[in-house]
């Protein structure tokens, strides 16, 4: 264990060392939230809800989006892929340690930076601009948001490293995960509430693991689902994982046969 400890603290200061990379993507996510803010404040200028989400509502989604964009889509996946393409891989291979733990290690320490950073935005946001935060009610509810947002970052771990595996086949998996990532965002409620869409493309979303990395945790502390609307999320959430866990296994197993032919 301590070995995975040490990638993890060399991977935080790694963080702090390419300090310019980090500024970038938070100004990124700093001109995300003002936007969302100015648009939605617009819409609720003579009005008092809005596709069933009050003004305090909808104004903390936005903030808790920043968040959890944070939490759960910093990753460190990218670097598998120029580490199979350049045949760096094999520097891991034949040391005592799980690639996909050592990737673990490093997605948790950029999710670190990130997650602590997007506190502090969001906290000044709320100081700042006097955006009404809503709280909820039962500690039952805050419970249950931090147990959905831990599944969602190993659902959306497991998700990012299969797609990442592509690269054991094609030198251009930057493609298609740069594709994945957009639809993915779209799917989640980054961009905004799965409300605005037609009610059938929206239950449909809800079935497929993408929902669940935003919408679905958000709408817990949102307080805007029933009990029984909230074990069917937790039962989708577990049942990708079950999938995407299986379907990584199987693609780094195959992956790793035609690493291994294609080095030899």
């Amino acid at each position: 264990m301590s070995k995975y400890w040490q990638v993890f603290q060399i991977s935080l200061q790694q963080e702090l060392y390419y300090r310019a990379s980090f500024l970038m993507d938070r100004a990124r996510s700093i001109t995300i939230v003002i936007a969302f803010y100015a648009f939605w404040t617009a819409l609720f200028s003579d009005r008092a809800t809005l596709l069933g989400f009050s003004k305090s509502q909808m104004l903390t989604y936005v903030m808790g989006m920043n968040i959890l964009r944070a939490l759960i889509f910093s990753d460190k996946t990218w670097e598998m892929l120029r580490e199979i393409n350049m045949g760096r891989l094999s520097y891991y291979l034949i040391r005592p340690i799980s690639y996909i733990r050592y990737c673990l290690c490093r997605d948790m320490a950029d999710k670190c930076m990130h997650l602590v950073s997007s506190v502090l935005e969001v906290s000044f946001a709320l100081l700042i601009l006097n955006i009404p935060f809503y709280v909820p009610k039962s500690l039952m509810t805050v419970v249950a948001f931090l147990g959905a947002s831990a599944l969602a970052m190993i659902l959306y771990f497991l998700m990012t490293y299969a797609v990442g595996a592509l690269a054991f086949w094609t030198a251009e998996s930057m493609g298609p995960r740069f594709c994945f990532e957009l639809f993915l965002e779209f799917a989640a409620g980054a961009f905004f509430p799965l409300d605005v869409l037609p009610p059938a493309l929206k239950n449909a979303f809800e079935l497929l693991p993408f929902s669940s990395l935003l919408y679905f945790p958000l709408n817990i502390f949102l307080e805007r689902i029933s009990f029984e609307a909230c074990a069917r999320g937790f039962s989708v959430q577990i049942f990708w994982i079950g999938i995407f866990l299986f379907l990584t296994r199987t693609v780094w197993r195959k992956g790793l046969e035609a690493y291994s032919a294609e080095g030899g």
